[in-house]
């Protein structure tokens, strides 16, 4: 008989961040990162401390994924026109964000993470496939991945992450939703 296993040690988490408005910097509910400061929108923190507790209590580890926009999709949209962003600028704007994007993914990780392995990845990207990508290279046994709160006709037009995330997967995906104040 083959023992046990954990249900879900190796959790992915995608996190998502974006520029701290004036009222959150005042109030201190942003955090400073290289500079500048930043939100978590308040299920991406509820995903992490959820991930955190499963690997807990399954000695597991959490992977914190923050995925950056791919800047040489854009070029692609100039045209004929001159304007264009040299390889060496795209890879130092990439360099940069993943340095940033890796910063603020420790303040979560130390906020919330105490006690759990915890690996930190930043990539640029379309989010969908390099969540999907990126369960898959870790072998994640669940995503828990926050909801972005759009409507559902904003979802019906634009797209969901989440509900592409949950079709794609060869994993469970566990949705954390956004909450309505």
């Amino acid at each position: 008989m083959t023992p046990a296993r954990a249900p879900f040690t190796k959790i992915l988490v995608p996190v998502d961040f974006s520029p701290a408005s004036d009222e959150h910097i005042a109030a201190g509910q942003a955090v400073e990162v290289d500079g500048q400061y930043i939100e978590f929108s308040p299920s991406s923190v509820r995903s992490v401390v959820l991930a955190a507790d499963l690997a807990r209590a399954s000695l597991g580890t959490v992977v914190l994924l923050h995925v950056t926009p791919a800047l040489n999709y854009s070029t692609m949209y100039a045209g004929n026109l001159s304007v264009g962003l040299s390889s060496q600028v795209l890879t130092d704007v990439h360099e940069a964000a993943q340095k940033t994007s890796r910063a603020a993914l420790e303040v979560i990780a130390q906020r919330h993470c105490g006690g759990v392995q915890v690996v930190i990845e930043a990539r640029p990207g379309v989010a969908v496939s390099v969540i999907i990508e990126e369960s898959e290279k870790k072998g994640a046994d669940l995503i828990v991945l926050a909801a972005s709160g759009r409507s559902r006709v904003a979802r019906f037009f634009v797209g969901s992450t989440a509900d592409r995330v949950i079709r794609e997967a060869i994993c469970p995906v566990l949705v954390i939703p956004a909450l309505h104040e």
